[in-house]
C-alpha cells in the first residue's frame, strides 16, 4: 500500500526561503537513492516549506530516511517543525 510522508519547515532568522531553495536546487541533482519513491512535491510560502512524498511502502520511506540521515546531520537545514507519515487509502495520478 502506498505511504505518504509530510515534512514541514518554518522560516527563522537563520534559515529562510532563499537558503531552502538553494538546498533544494542542489538536492535536485541525481544524488539520492530514492528507491520506491513514486512522487515528490515541494512547496514554499511566506511561512515555510513542505515536502510531500508518496512511497511504494512505509519500508521504502523508512529506508530512505535511514540512508539520508548522515547527510542531513551535517546539513545546514534545521530540524523540521513537523514530520508525519500515513498509509494512503487512495493515490491517483492523472494524465495531462
Amino acid at each position: 500500500m502506498p505511504y505518504c510522508t509530510l515534512v514541514e519547515f518554518e522560516w527563522s532568522g537563520e534559515f529562510g526561503r532563499d537558503q531552502f531553495e538553494d538546498l533544494m536546487t542542489q538536492a535536485a541533482a541525481p544524488n539520492q537513492d530514492a528507491t520506491g519513491r513514486l512522487s515528490r512535491i515541494v512547496g514554499v510560502d511566506d511561512a515555510g516549506a513542505r515536502i510531500i512524498e508518496v512511497w511504494r511502502s512505509s519500508g521504502d520511506a523508512r529506508a530512505f530516511g535511514e540512508r539520508s540521515a548522515p547527510q542531513l546531520a551535517t546539513s545546514p537545514v534545521p530540524p523540521p517543525t513537523r514530520v508525519f507519515g500515513f498509509e494512503t487509502t487512495e493515490y491517483v495520478v492523472s494524465e495531462s
